[in-house]
């Protein structure tokens, strides 16, 4: 009997690391959960108030209430984050959490991010979208966001001259490779290239992600160009890039049925198969070691039968909640324990980790002629 307790104790406390079993596909699941670690790891919650300067004029009448508003908010931002975590009402939770940040940003100006808007729209967003259908609000968002940057760049002459690159780069970051650039020509000439190149990419990506089957090399263009950009600049725009990449999570198809896996006993596999064990809190991938003998290699039967060697493991990691997990709190242990040029190159190896780690899926889908399923990565 206390061993029934026991395993019902274990299994309830390992729901915040499941994505299966609920009313939202699993990477919308598994974007919304490590969207709440990140607003609680950057205090949105420490942050909501009663009115100050407000958006909306009329709410600074509520300052008679004292903290009434902000208890309300505060109660939607909790309740919807409990329930989502422990896997309840997942699709009602993500309205919660939404109204939470929607309230907090209309009732204090101060509050208002870029970042925390888009984050407030994808979880309203995820609350709406059917798990029996592709999550194309969520593309549509996107899509939005980087054509509304684009937009934004379009009616500023600084951008078209050059000006805006070359006062970012050469005073406020003070970039070594270009002012060694500026500074032997005097010319803005890499600055209109950078700029134009920034504008060229905003306009295929936001085009791409409107059609489905383009949207594989919008993902693609994504991961290169904010790997690139961070590389260049060492900024990630607030956090921006990581609203952008954890929003790529929900366009991830996960396996349906349970994946068989075989493997040979080579050191490698072996050590490999303890790390999925680890990171598979949803136990989609049943591990049998080869009947062959002398047998190096990892094959799949079922949905990833079709994928080999480094495909292959790179999306048996993409289909475990805890692999998600584990970068998430790298990059944030990166951002609290180091700054200035540690944090850099920390961050600088981590995204090109990360982008090698998914350039065999890269190269493969580049070469299908059909992507009817493009929008799988």
């Amino acid at each position: 009997m206390e061993n029934l307790e026991a395993n019902k104790i274990i299994k309830f406390l390992s729901l915040p690391f499941k994505v299966y079993g609920t009313s939202m596909r699993p990477g919308v699941l598994m974007m919304c959960k490590i969207f709440i670690v990140l607003l609680i790891a950057h205090n949105f919650f420490g942050s909501i108030t009663d009115p100050f300067i407000p958006f909306i004029s009329s709410l600074d009448n509520l300052n008679e209430y004292p903290k009434l508003l902000e208890s309300i908010i505060k109660s939607l931002f909790i309740i919807g984050s409990a329930t989502l975590v422990f896997n309840y009402k997942v699709r009602l939770a993500a309205i919660f959490i939404a109204c939470s940040i929607f309230l907090a940003i209309l009732t204090s100006k101060p509050i208002f991010r870029n970042h925390l808007f888009i984050i407030g729209c994808v979880y309203f967003l995820s609350g709406l979208s059917s798990k029996q259908e592709s999550p194309w609000l969520l593309f549509f968002q996107l899509g939005l966001v980087y054509l509304g940057a684009l937009l934004n760049k379009l009616t500023q002459i600084e951008w078209w001259s050059g000006q805006f690159m070359h006062n970012w780069l050469f005073v406020a970051l003070e970039n070594p490779v270009y002012s060694a650039w500026y500074q032997s020509t005097s010319n803005l000439i890499l600055a209109k290239l950078i700029s134009y190149a920034a504008m060229l990419a905003e306009l295929l990506i936001g085009i791409c992600l409107f059609f489905p089957k383009a949207r594989f090399y919008a993902i693609a263009m994504i991961l290169v160009f904010h790997t690139i950009l961070f590389s260049f600049t060492g900024e990630t725009f607030g956090y921006f890039m990581e609203d952008i990449l954890i929003i790529l999570i929900a366009f991830k198809e996960w396996p349906k049925q349970l994946v068989q896996i075989e493997y040979g006993l080579s050191n490698f596999n072996v050590r490999l198969v303890e790390l999925i064990k680890l990171l598979d809190f949803d136990k989609r991938f049943v591990l049998r070691k080869s009947s062959e003998q002398h047998c190096n290699a990892i094959k799949a039967k079922g949905e990833f039968k079709d994928f080999y060697g480094k495909t292959l493991i790179v999306h048996i990691l993409l289909s475990t909640s805890g692999f998600y997990m584990l970068i998430l709190f790298i990059e944030l242990g990166i951002r609290y324990f180091f700054n200035n040029v540690i944090e850099y190159w920390l961050l600088f190896i981590l995204f090109w980790v990360l982008l090698l780690l998914l350039s065999p899926i890269v190269f493969n889908c580049m070469k299908i002629k059909h992507l009817n399923k493009s929008h799988v990565i």
